[in-house]
């Protein structure tokens, strides 16, 4: 093969598959955790009269899911805690 045609070697730690899975990985951490906190919300509202419980549940899951996923890249990462 020429110089010209051959594709660049990547450095064993910058794999395009484990990066990939950590996107894929992201998405369903976020999108599992402001679920289930929606549902718990709904519980809590059905429960108690109220209309506000599955949007607390929304935030909670959302807060819960960035933090997940700020441990996930930290670890992904090699990154140590501040």
């Amino acid at each position: 093969m020429t110089e010209s045609t051959r594709k660049p070697e990547l450095p064993p730690d910058e794999n395009p598959w484990k990066a990939a899975g950590l996107v894929a990985g992201l998405g369903i951490e976020l999108a599992v955790c402001i679920g289930l906190g929606w549902w718990l919300g709904s519980i809590y509202d059905n429960r108690n009269g109220t209309d506000y419980g599955y949007i607390t549940g929304v935030v909670i899951g959302l807060v819960s899911g960035i933090g997940s996923a700020v441990a996930l890249i930290r670890k992904y990462t090699g990154a140590s805690k501040p």
